[in-house]
């Protein structure tokens, strides 16, 4: 599974990283990711694309964000 990354810049805060879409297929991504891109007319925001297969490693930032949601793995 594919994950399309929105982050968003902040001048004053700490950048904030959400999960603007999802495909199982890598050009399906692509699409998305593209679409994502094309709409977008903000700077400050970046899509990107996250193969969720490959373990994802969390920096000490992202895990003592309070911002953060638990999800259940299965």
């Amino acid at each position: 599974m594919y994950l399309i990354i929105k982050h968003i810049k902040y001048e004053t805060m700490t950048d904030d990283y959400v999960v603007a879409g999802t495909s199982d297929y890598l050009e399906g991504a692509n699409e998305l990711l593209d679409a994502h891109r094309i709409i977008n007319k903000n700077k400050n925001i970046l899509f990107s694309i996250v193969n969720l297969d490959e373990p994802l490693l969390l920096t000490d930032e992202v895990k003592g964000n309070p911002k953060q949601m638990e999800l259940p793995l299965e």
